[in-house]
């Protein structure tokens, strides 16, 4: 399987009155180019993170994007908003087991939305989840949450880090798992946003290694 997604930064998503704009979206002409330092990075902030929900989805940035794709996009950023506000390391444990399990952004947000850890158990076993199993180890949800990853992860642990890869190519028999996936993404440097590319390797399904290109 070979599959290319060309990404470019863009300006910000275009209209849809269902969007929820941030203070800082740059919407607005009570935060132009004349504000102050730190909401200059609050805005490059909010633009990364927009380019970095659609790249997860799978969403290309050098294009407007239609009412169905902002809609993905705003439950992405409303996804990572409730994982970020996560408090204790119990909540964290709990929802990290039950998020393989579950099918949608949108699933995983109600399953956030619920106000308790029992609440939330309560509602995985309704749908046949356990709260208890552990997907991975505590080592590995760690990393996951941190969208980092190590050598040795699995495929699946490595798309819950960083999203679905733009590139696929598979060596030999697919049945072996030697694969080698492509992720372009924007890092924060002093000049700004850089475009890097991002190589992984996997051998029999699990990270060999991987290399970062500018």
């Amino acid at each position: 399987m070979r599959t290319i997604i060309l990404f470019s930064v863009i300006s910000g998503l275009s209209a849809c009155t269902s969007f929820e704009r941030s203070p800082y979206s740059g919407y607005t002409s009570d935060y132009g180019f004349s504000q102050s330092t730190a909401q200059k990075y609050q805005v490059e902030k909010w633009q990364h993170e927009r380019i970095q929900a659609q790249e997860d989805l799978g969403i290309a940035t050098e294009r407007p994007l239609t009412p169905a794709e902002q809609q993905r996009v705003y439950q992405r950023l409303q996804l990572k908003r409730l994982e970020r506000q996560l408090g204790s390391s119990r909540s964290k444990e709990q929802y990290y087991r039950v998020k393989p399990h579950l099918q949608s952004d949108a699933e995983r947000i109600q399953y956030l939305s619920i106000p308790s850890d029992s609440a939330r158990s309560r509602w995985a076993a309704t749908r046949g989840i356990s709260s208890q199993e552990k997907a991975y180890s505590d080592a590995v949800e760690e990393l996951i949450e941190n969208r980092d990853i190590v050598v040795g992860m699995t495929k699946k642990a490595v798309s819950q880090s960083w999203g679905d890869p733009d590139l696929v190519e598979v060596a030999g028999n697919p049945l072996y798992g030697n694969e080698r996936w492509q992720y372009k993404t924007y890092v924060s440097s002093s000049e700004g946003y850089k475009k890097e590319l991002r190589v992984i390797y996997f051998e029999a399904g699990r990270v060999a290694g991987w290399e970062k290109y500018e």
